[in-house]
Order: structure tokens, then C-alpha cells, then sequence
């Protein structure tokens, strides 16, 4: 048992640290928290993955090696010896034992600091982003307040011929043009500081205007009585709403959620809280405690499993591993939602699958015959004597090509069916861990069983192109570890085939799927990865966000003289535009045209209909109204469309165009640009994995699969390991797009290369 056990454990926590890591990381790259949390947010996931994947671990150690010794006909040989099933239990309640020891002490000690932990250093991020909240060429968003800096560094906190549009809580608006500018935060207080400023303000349309003029100032009243106010100041100093003290005041106060304490801040609340304090502590407690012994009566259960088992050996078990896993975690849902609603009591839901499980267990046990389990088979059975006949007659036309041949045949059924099984299995375990993930927010906000199951239905195709890599490593070595181990390659070399030729069925199926991968990725992934990302916010306890069509956009030029301001329709019009331009400096506001619609002549002319000039020389302000006013050089409309954070709701050509667009407007694209290159590089990360996999099944299948699956796991966490830091490196422009996307693929393909060139052929 203990070899299965201590494979899975580690192929189960590189997947989903792998997944939890990616995600945390791509909230580091594009919200720009500092790179240098990202070593604390790893330790900090690790608790939570491990006790997760601890009782899984143990549940199809167990399983799979009593199975094992069931296909081998070890157990019945055993039991001639006079062995009793509680004599051959008891080793595996021992493991079972050891790891609930481990996973009591990280649900009680480690997964909620854990938690606190994950807390902390996003609030430090987001602390240490207001440092700087601003990053030149690129509009950022304070409460009340829309920033555009040119020039600046964002290290140093500097800014350089700086925008500022804010709306008051009047409903006029203030736009702030400055040659410099910084904030100066003091503890919890932000100060804007700007240097050579021009300040306009600018009425509601349904405010009458002040009728007085401020001193050191000129203002225009039109016929409409509006009131249009210019100043120009050396300096200007104004308190800003940074959320620094928000943030502050939630890093400094202690976290009263229950699910983030501890064992004794727990008990400390069942004896002294509210009722509903108590009632949350009780029911914390007792999921914590009834998943700590998961491990313990999954080692019953798989060891009762394991021994009813008669055919079907590792199959078998895996099949076996994943319906009770869906099935306790599903009880452990249930019992947890009914105990937060008050069906039932706090003390005895949380402990339903537990309950459920211990049951099966003493049922399968005392039980003598269970038909389902003495039948379990996935071997395929032998054909009559008739069809092998009629299949060799169909082989004589192929005979010419040698490809394909009996033998391929049997290794793409064989690739087929471990790649389908491997992939079911790791789903899901990836969603089970997803709905363990969320079941808080679940209950709390009372998500119904169709939107979590429209969500995990969204997010499959996610699924798919993550997991993709990792099954055809895994299918591949078990497919060739099982037949060097059973001397079918040995047979093959001695009719005169190499070692090469033996290969290509894997190989070319690699290919299928990669193509498969390419296709879900490019025309299925990037709509079904906007859904889901809408339902798990509802999920999550907010309203769906919408990515497009939704919001006020801002744009500013190639040039940065022009900003505009709009909303963009589904026709392709803009919807209430303004457009500010600057002098010729580009520093301070010449001009602003507000329009009540606008559209494209032609790919570089905007027309504003019912537009309303104000043009500023000076402190002088002049004010015409227009049926049509024409920009030229504009950009093309496909810039003006609103933009999508995520390169994973994109697919490459679309993320091409972003990327483009992205570039005229200035931002930095680093992070675009790799995501680009590691999305052409996608698919053929399916094909290197198989290329590595196959010559170290061969060489390492003779001493066992589990050798083999031991090499998976390594070659799998090496190169998440390796691909990750090539992008993290690409994202802060140390290499080029192209070399930080296409490295690991060339790293690995030498490996790969260099694996079966030390094959006998």
C-alpha cells in the first residue's frame, strides 16, 4: 500500500497546488501585487492542498494495493494460509491512523492560519500597491478619481504630465492637468501633490451655475447659466481616498470569520458567543474534526474494497476511488448546508459522511457476498476464434503500410482507455476540490444545485487544457511501463521492430489530442471561461461582472494628447463621448468636446453628433455648440472596444488583436505578449509530454509502474516548475515573449530527445 499511497499523495498535490499556484500567480501578474509574495502565498497554499489530497491519497493507496493483490490471486493464497480479514485490515487502519495524526493537525493548527495567512498578504499587496497605485501610460481607478500619467517612474512614485478627472460629490466634475505630480501618504492619510496645474471645472447638466466667481480664477457663463471655472496654480495639495486605511485597519484588527481560528479561538467561542456564534463554532468544529478522521475510515472503507476485489486490479481501484470520493464530499456538502440553514444539529451534520461511510464499511464487511464488487472487471475479455479470423483477413490489405497493425491497434486501446480513466479521475478530483474550495460560500449565500452545476459545466474546458499535459504523461508511462513489465516489448523487438516504431501509436495519438486541445482552447475555452468566471463571483456572493459592453471606458491616443471617454454599444458607436485634448506639450487641457453619440466615417475619422465645444486658451474659456464636429486620426474602432483582464477569455487571434491594441494605447504588454506565445506553445506541451513519457515508460516499466508513475511526477512538477518561472521571468521583461513562451518546450524536447536516444532499440 505504502508505494501507492506515497504516489498519489504526490501526484494529488502537485496537480492542485499547480492549479491553486497558477491562479494566485495570475491575480499577482495582472492586479501587480508584488512578485515578492508569490514564495508566502505558496507556503501559505500548501496547508489547505495537503488536506485535501492526504485522504485521497490514502483512500487509493489502499485500494489500488489491495486490488493489486487481488488481481494476483495473493489474497486468496493468503487466506488458504489461514490469514482473517481483520488480520489483513489492520495494517492499512495503522496508515490510516498515522495520516489522520497529520491532516488533525493541519485542520486544526495549519489550514486556518493557513487561511489568516492568505488574508494577511493579499492586504499587504494591495498595501504595497498604493505605494504607487499609478503606473505611467495607464489609466488607474481611485475612488471618485480617473488617473493618467505619461511620464513617471513607478518605483520611485514620480509622475510626469499627469491627467486627473474627478468626479465630485456635488456631480460636477473636476479635471486636473499637471507638468508633475506624486502622492505622499502619511500612515493612514494620502495626499495628492501636483505641480504647474491647470484645474477646470465643469457643471452637472441639470446644475444651475454659481453666479460668483472664486478669486485667482475666470470662469463663462453661458444663456444655459452654466458655469465653467478655470484656475492655474503653481501647486496643488488635496487629501485623496487611497483605501490605505481601510486596508490598514483590516491588516492591524484581529479576523473574527470562524472559519479563519484556530482549535481554541473555536472552543472560546462555543463556550462565550452569541447563539449564532455558538451554532457556527459548534458546526466548524465538527467539520473539522469528521474530515481529520477521513483519512482513518477511508482506510476501512478502501481496505474492505480492496479485499472484495477480484478482477480488474489498479482499474479497478481508481474506478472505485473516485465514486467514493464523489460521494462523501457530496454528503460532506449536504450535511454542511443543512446544519448552517438549522435543519439538523451542528454536532451531527458535518459528521453525515462520515457516518455514511462507516456504514458502507461494516455492510461490505459482514456482509459475505456483494455482487457489484466480486464482479468488477475492466480487462478486456478474450475474442472467439472466429473474429481474430476475420480481423486478420482485414490486416492482409494494411500489410503493405505496416501502419497501423494488430499491435497498434491493442497500444491506442490501451493509450485510449488509461488516458480516459486518468483524465475522469483527475476532473474529478479537480472539482470535488473546487466545491470544497467554495461550499462556505455555497451555504452562506444559499447557491443552488443549478448554478454550481452550470458552473462546473463552464468549467471544463479549463479543465481540459490544464489537465490535458498531465494525463497524457501519466496514460502514456502506465500504457508502456505495464508492457516492458510484461515483456510484450521484448516480443516486439524480437520480430524485427525497434524501439522507434513501437512509439509512434503514442506519438501520433499525442497528436490527436493535441489537436483536440488546440480546438477547445481557441474556440470553445474563451466563452465558457467568461461564464464561469461570472458564476463563480455570483457563487462567491456577488452579482455576475460583466466583461464587455458594461461601464464608462477611458482611451488615450498613440500620442497621449487625446483622451476619450465613452461608452461603446454593440453597434459599434460610442455612447455619450468626450474627448479632451491637451496642448502641444501634452500637458494641459486645450480642448473638451462632449458629443451625444459618435461613429467612424472611415477607419481613421470620428464623427461627434450634437457636440458641445469648449476650448481654454489661457484662463479663457470659449463655448460652441455644433450639430457634427469630425476628429481625424483616430484609432480604428476595434481599439475603442472594452477590453478583457484575462488572456484565458481570449484566444490567440483575439488576444493578438488585444495585444495590438493594447500597444497603440502604451500599456505594457510583457505579460500579454507571454501569455500569447504560451498559448501558441499550448497544445504542444501535450506532444513533448508524450516524447518524454514513452522512453522513460521502457527503460523504467521492467522495475514497475510505480517507478514509472514516480517519473511522472517529477517530469510534471519539473515542468510546471520550469514553465512558470520562464513566464514569470517574460512578465517582468527579462526575456522576450517568445523565449520565456517556447523555452520549456525546447528544455523538455532536448530531455525528451536525450531519454530516447539511452533506449535499446
Amino acid at each position: 500500500m505504502a508505494p501507492y499511497i506515497l504516489i498519489s499523495l504526490l501526484l494529488l498535490t502537485a496537480v492542485l497546488l499547480a492549479q491553486q499556484a497558477a491562479r494566485m500567480a495570475e491575480l499577482v501578474i495582472y492586479a501587480d501585487l508584488p512578485f515578492s509574495l508569490l514564495g508566502s502565498i505558496g507556503a501559505a497554499l500548501l496547508p489547505g492542498v495537503l488536506i485535501f489530497s492526504i485522504p485521497l491519497a490514502t483512500l487509493a493507496g489502499i485500494i489500488v494495493g489491495f486490488s493489486r493483490m487481488g488481481s494476483d490471486s495473493e489474497i486468496v493464497a493468503m487466506r488458504s494460509a489461514g490469514i482473517g480479514s481483520w488480520t489483513m485490515i489492520w495494517p492499512a487502519l495503522l496508515i490510516g491512523l498515522l495520516l489522520t495524526g497529520a491532516t488533525t493537525y493541519l485542520h486544526l493548527k495549519e489550514a486556518p492560519e493557513a487561511a489568516r495567512d492568505l488574508e494577511r498578504i493579499a492586504l499587504q499587496g494591495a498595501l504595497a500597491k498604493l505605494d504607487s497605485p499609478v503606473e505611467p501610460r495607464t489609466f488607474s481607478t481611485l475612488p471618485r478619481y480617473v488617473i493618467y500619467v505619461r511620464d513617471g517612474n513607478k518605483d520611485l512614485g514620480t509622475w510626469g504630465r499627469v491627467f486627473i478627472f474627478g468626479q465630485q460629490s456635488d456631480q460636477t466634475t473636476k479635471v486636473y492637468t499637471a507638468r508633475s505630480g506624486r502622492i505622499d501618504s502619511s500612515g493612514d492619510q494620502s495626499e495628492l501633490v501636483l505641480s504647474d496645474v491647470l484645474a477646470t471645472e465643469f457643471p452637472n447638466a441639470v446644475t444651475q451655475a454659481e453666479t460668483a466667481d472664486p478669486p485667482a480664477s475666470n470662469s463663462i457663463a453661458g444663456n444655459d447659466k452654466k458655469s465653467y471655472v478655470v484656475e492655474r496654480l503653481d501647486q496643488l495639495r488635496f487629501s485623496i481616498n487611497t483605501g490605505r486605511s481601510d486596508i490598514t485597519q483590516r491588516l492591524n484588527q484581529r479576523d473574527t470569520n470562524a472559519d479563519a481560528m484556530d482549535w481554541g479561538d473555536l472552543r472560546e467561542r462555543v463556550a462565550s458567543g452569541t447563539a449564532d456564534e455558538r451554532q457556527e463554532a459548534a458546526r466548524i468544529l465538527n467539520r473539522r474534526t469528521a474530515l481529520s478522521l477521513a483519512p482513518l475510515v477511508f482506510s476501512l472503507l478502501g481496505a474492505i474494497l480492496g479485499l472484495r476485489i477480484r478482477r480488474g486490479g489498479k482499474s479497478a481501484g481508481v474506478l472505485l476511488t473516485i465514486i467514493v470520493v464523489i460521494v462523501y464530499y457530496l454528503l460532506s456538502l449536504l450535511g454542511e448546508s443543512l446544519a448552517r440553514a438549522g435543519s439538523i444539529s451542528p454536532y451531527i451534520g458535518p459528521w453525515l459522511a462520515t457516518i455514511f461511510i462507516l456504514a458502507l464499511s461494516l455492510l461490505f464487511l459482514f456482509v459475505r457476498r456483494v455482487p457489484f464488487l466480486s464482479s468488477v472487471s475492466l480487462s478486456r475479455r478474450p475474442k472467439s476464434s472466429a473474429q481474430p479470423t476475420k480481423a486478420a483477413s482485414k490486416q492482409r490489405g494494411f500489410a503493405a503500410l505496416g501502419f497501423p497493425n494488430l499491435m497498434d491497434a491493442t497500444l491506442f486501446r490501451s493509450l485510449v482507455l488509461s488516458f480516459v480513466v486518468c483524465f475522469v479521475a483527475l476532473a474529478a478530483i479537480f472539482n470535488i476540490f473546487t466545491l470544497f474550495e467554495l461550499w462556505r460560500f455555497i451555504a452562506v449565500n444559499n447557491a443552488g444545485a443549478g448554478l454550481v452545476g452550470r458552473y462546473l459545466l463552464f468549467l471544463l474546458p479549463l479543465i481540459t487544457v490544464e489537465l490535458f499535459p498531465a494525463t497524457m504523461l501519466i496514460s502514456v508511462l502506465v500504457t508502456y511501463a505495464l508492457l516492458a513489465r510484461r515483456h510484450e516489448a521484448i516480443a516486439w523487438w524480437a520480430s524485427g521492430q525497434s524501439v522507434y516504431r513501437l512509439m509512434l501509436p503514442g506519438f501520433f495519438f499525442a497528436l490527436a489530442v493535441a489537436l483536440g486541445s488546440w480546438v477547445v482552447q481557441e474556440y470553445v475555452m474563451p466563452g465558457t471561461n467568461m461564464k464561469q468566471d461570472a458564476l463563480r463571483a455570483r457563487i462567491r456572493g456577488g452579482e455576475a461582472r460583466a466583461t464587455t459592453h458594461t461601464g464608462r471606458q477611458w482611451l488615450a491616443s498613440t500620442d497621449t494628447r487625446r483622451f476619450y471617454s465613452y461608452e461603446f454599444d454593440e453597434n459599434g458607436q460610442l455612447i455619450e463621448p468626450t474627448v479632451y485634448e491637451l496642448d502641444a506639450e501634452a500637458v494641459h487641457l486645450a480642448r473638451v468636446v462632449n458629443g451625444k453619440s459618435g461613429a467612424w466615417s472611415d477607419p481613421t475619422h470620428l464623427k461627434l453628433t450634437d457636440a458641445e465645444t469648449l476650448t481654454l486658451s489661457g484662463l479663457e474659456v470659449q463655448r460652441k455648440s455644433e450639430a457634427e464636429t469630425t476628429f481625424a486620426g483616430v484609432e480604428s474602432p476595434n481599439v475603442f472596444k472594452p477590453t478583457i483582464d484575462k488572456p484565458s477569455q481570449l484566444s490567440s487571434r483575439d488576444l493578438r488583436s488585444y495585444l495590438d491594441a493594447a500597444k497603440q494605447r502604451g500599456m505594457d504588454v510583457s505579460a500579454l505578449a507571454v501569455a500569447l506565445q504560451r498559448k501558441y506553445a499550448g497544445p504542444f506541451g501535450i506532444i513533448i509530454m508524450a516524447l518524454i513519457g514513452m522512453p522513460l515508460a521502457v527503460s523504467f516499466g521492467r522495475k514497475g509502474t510505480v517507478i514509472a508513475l514516480c517519473a511522472a511526477v517529477v517530469v510534471g512538477v519539473s515542468y510546471w516548475a520550469v514553465g512558470g518561472g520562464f513566464q514569470q521571468l517574460g512578465n517582468h521583461g527579462l526575456l522576450r515573449p517568445s523565449v520565456a513562451g517556447w523555452s520549456p518546450l525546447v528544455i523538455f524536447t532536448a530531455a525528451g530527445t536525450y531519454f530516447l536516444s539511452r533506449v535499446r532499440t
